[in-house]
């Protein structure tokens, strides 16, 4: 039996994103596995943050077989997509990171690597932050105190040296990481 590519579904909220990950498609194209692939997806993150609703909509099985590409660089903003149980994050146009994302999102295998040093549940205040919720709408969502929400709060600015929610989410879709 011939070997083919990994089928890959892009996922992206407009079509031109699609440019941003040809090359590494091209590539799967030209040298196909040795083994029979399934079908990968690619979540393009673009805009930044983009991505997170499209996870929400996603059962598990669908996730572990995701790739995001982001433009995105902060270790807790990489980590925040991370912890929604996918296959991997891949920052736009490493194309080598990509194409053996795709190949392991094919066989739903993880192959990210934490990076921030922040909890699963501050990775989880991450996202709702970066939501727009305040400490109360927070607290509701996770059913815990609010306190405890400030207390995650406080914990991720005391390990990434910020001194406020702000500072953190405009850290976070920055360009570039955070320079304490």
């Amino acid at each position: 039996m011939a070997s083919k590519p990994p089928s890959v579904n892009i996922i992206a909220a407009d079509e031109s994103y699609h440019r941003l990950v040809q090359e590494a498609l091209d590539q799967i194209t030209a040298s196909p596995p040795r083994w029979q692939a399934a079908a990968a997806q690619l979540v393009l993150d673009f805009p930044l943050t983009w991505a997170m609703t499209r996870m929400t909509e996603m059962n598990s099985v669908e996730r572990a077989k995701t790739v995001i590409v982001t433009q995105a660089s902060h270790p807790a903003y990489l980590d925040m997509l991370a912890s929604h149980h996918v296959s991997g994050v891949v920052e736009v146009g490493d194309m080598r990171m990509l194409v053996a994302g795709i190949y392991a999102a094919a066989s739903s295998l993880r192959t990210y690597q934490w990076r921030s040093g922040l909890t699963y549940m501050e990775l989880r205040v991450t996202r709702l932050l970066l939501q727009g919720l305040d400490t109360a709408a927070s607290a509701e969502h996770l059913r815990v105190a609010q306190k405890t929400v400030n207390a995650h709060v406080s914990n991720i600015l005391s390990k990434l040296g910020l001194e406020s929610r702000t500072q953190y989410l405009a850290a976070l879709v920055a360009h570039h990481p955070a320079v304490p």
